[in-house]
């Protein structure tokens, strides 16, 4: 009895599930996908149709390539000045990140009688140097839209823009945001309320 329990122990490999070893022992272990093979070949099937890029009427910027002054053969001057587009390719690209820098100033001026006047800044220009509203926004959007953490946003718009925000200051413009926003989210709850269904 004792010598088939051996022999059927030595046909079950010995891991850390079913024995005392360390499942760091163990080693690698391929897993079987679950997926049933479908048969077809990868890519796209016979039949699908595909889509392409449709070229834009109004690009952002256009670049004539310019012609040689002198013919390769003859070696006389062209008339570049009756040269025609050949062929046309664009290419789809997002523009190289920066940032603006916009400057408020407000003028001073002295009246004839003596009365001073200066001019004021609009709403929320409120500091010597602040951000704007599309950082903020952007700010937001990656924090609450996207759900990436506060740090790794602050990370991407430093990769991004060259700005360094901190997640503190993240977190206290989603604070400002959600202020902002409390009054619509109240409404739309109540509204949600007073539904029939």
């Amino acid at each position: 009895m004792w010598e088939r329990l051996e022999a059927l122990e030595s046909k079950v490999s010995k891991s850390s599930r079913n024995s005392s070893q360390p499942p760091s022992s163990d080693g690698l272990r391929k897993t079987n996908s679950l997926r049933e093979p479908s048969g077809n070949k990868p890519g796209a099937q016979p039949g699908h149709k595909g889509s392409t890029l449709k070229r834009t009427a109004e690009p952002t910027e256009t670049i004539d390539h310019p012609l040689p002054r002198q013919c390769t053969r003859c070696h006389s001057t062209l008339p570049l000045a009756q040269s025609v587009v050949a062929e046309r390719r664009q290419v789809i690209d997002v523009p190289a990140s920066a940032f603006d820098v916009i400057e408020h100033r407000t003028l001073a001026v002295t009246c004839g009688c003596g009365q001073a006047h200066v001019s004021r800044f609009p709403t929320g220009v409120n500091e010597p140097v602040q951000y704007g509203r599309n950082v903020r926004a952007l700010a937001v959007h990656l924090t609450q839209g996207q759900m990436l953490p506060y740090a790794r946003a602050a990370e991407l718009i430093a990769d991004l823009y060259g700005l360094a925000v901190s997640p503190a200051t993240l977190l206290a413009w989603v604070a400002e945001a959600s202020a902002a926003l409390q009054p619509t989210a109240d409404q739309i709850a109540e509204h949600l309320r007073a539904a029939p269904v």
